[in-house]
């Protein structure tokens, strides 16, 4: 995923835009519309229609330049960016995650009591009798 923080640095409340901004978000526009295959409206990624409400290029424009960007849409899923490409990448991250503890600490903790606590001591056996001398 592209970095997409000038989506929400490179623009001010009151409306201000860097060059970034704008060059960056005409190219969101031109790639949003790119997938609509002929429909003249797509879902607005403005902060007030939240991707809820379907709108023309022009007036998405308009409405960014307004509003701003949805807070966390980051990952354009409702603009052309894959659904299944997120799916991996959160997986990719829980793997990841598992990976780096997997619990193995827990795990032989636990294998060690599965197994081990009912086998006397070596102590337990000396003061029985029953060691194994």
């Amino acid at each position: 995923m592209d970095d997409r923080e000038w989506m929400y640095t490179g623009r001010s409340s009151k409306g201000e835009c860097t060059d970034e901004w704008i060059a960056k978000t005409q190219a969101f526009l031109k790639q949003a519309f790119a997938n609509t295959k002929g429909v003249p409206t797509t879902f607005c990624p403005c902060a007030v229609c939240d991707n809820r409400k379907r709108q023309t290029e022009v007036v998405m424009g308009k409405h960014l330049v307004r509003n701003g960007f949805t807070e966390n849409y980051t990952r354009w899923t409702r603009h052309g960016e894959a659904v299944d490409r997120v799916r991996d990448e959160v997986v990719r991250q829980r793997i990841q995650a598992f990976d780096d503890d997997a619990g193995v600490g827990d795990m032989l903790d636990d294998y060690g009591e599965a197994h081990f606590n009912d086998v006397p001591r070596e102590e337990e056996l000396e003061a029985t009798g029953k060691g194994l001398l």
